[in-house]
């Protein structure tokens, strides 16, 4: 979509058994999305759906998946949000053009379609899209940051990595140079943007753990880095920033080894290994 949907009546009121909201602890793609639902303060039902296989040539693209949200979303993909039929009672037309039908229940893959999806659920007052051009923003953001930063760690050769990592620096400082001092993206108040890229910059240590000789000072320089942090630090602070925060540094770092050694049979390790996008996946 290139413009954000109407608003419906806000679903804080609904029973969290309305809608499932299929995520893994450590996925940034899904954290966003779940950034989004406890900003508006939107009940769900959280179903933890994959599990890191220690081997990655089983299962379902190296993990245990779900069986429902294999039947839901046949990718395996997290997030995905499933509704009930008395949800989708709640919702506006132009929401239910945007949800898959299966059976009779509500389904929304892709984690940028998920926020906007959420945010036209919430409440007005708390809107993350007051500008359109932040859809625009978003969209840009996800291919010059988040895709980039799986390239940091999985292209093949150091020089192909640090290549990687000077273009992750320059997007994110490009990134920065629109968050305003002491507030948020082009904005005060939070934005669908700040939402969309702060799940990478608080992965910025797994970049520094498994790529211990490329600097973000050097790459960035001591002032933007200053703000990059303090900015992390303030998005910190916010109440739905620290529900999704992973609760478990070391166990989070065991995640993305697979990924730092190139083993990762994920969609999104074998998208890098074939010089694919992974916003494309």
């Amino acid at each position: 979509p290139n413009q954000s949907l109407p608003y419906c009546k806000p679903m804080n009121l609904l029973r969290p058994e309305m809608m499932k909201f299929y995520s893994a602890w450590f996925c940034p793609y899904a954290q966003r999305a779940w950034i989004v639902l406890e900003h508006h303060n939107i009940d769900y039902e959280l179903v933890e759906s994959l599990i890191v296989r220690k081997d990655q040539d089983g299962g379902h693209n190296g993990y245990d998946k779900n069986s429902r949200l294999l039947e839901l979303n046949p990718k395996g993909l997290v997030p995905t949000l499933e509704f009930t039929p008395d949800a989708m009672k709640e919702m506006g037309a132009d929401q239910k053009e945007m949800l898959k039908v299966y059976g009779n229940v509500g389904v929304l893959t892709d984690s940028i379609f998920c926020m906007e999806f959420l945010n036209s659920l919430g409440e007005k007052e708390k809107d993350l899209i007051t500008d359109s051009t932040f859809l625009t923003d978003v969209q840009e953001f996800n291919k010059d940051i988040c895709s980039v930063f799986y390239s940091v760690l999985m292209k093949p050769t150091p020089d192909e990595q640090k290549k990687a990592f000077d273009l992750f620096c320059l997007n994110v400082g490009n990134f920065i140079a629109n968050v305003k001092d002491e507030g948020f993206y082009k904005s005060a108040v939070p934005t669908i943007v700040d939402f969309a890229v702060i799940p990478w910059l608080l992965r910025f240590s797994i970049i520094e753990y498994y790529r211990p000789t490329f600097s973000f000072e050097q790459c960035l320089g001591e002032d933007r880095l200053g703000k990059i942090n303090a900015y992390i630090e303030r998005m910190k602070q916010l109440p739905a920033i620290q529900k999704t925060l992973c609760k478990n540094e070391e166990k989070l770092m065991e995640v993305y080894e697979r990924y730092a050694s190139g083993k990762a049979t994920s969609q999104v390790g074998k998208a890098v290994r074939n010089g694919l996008n992974v916003h494309d996946v």
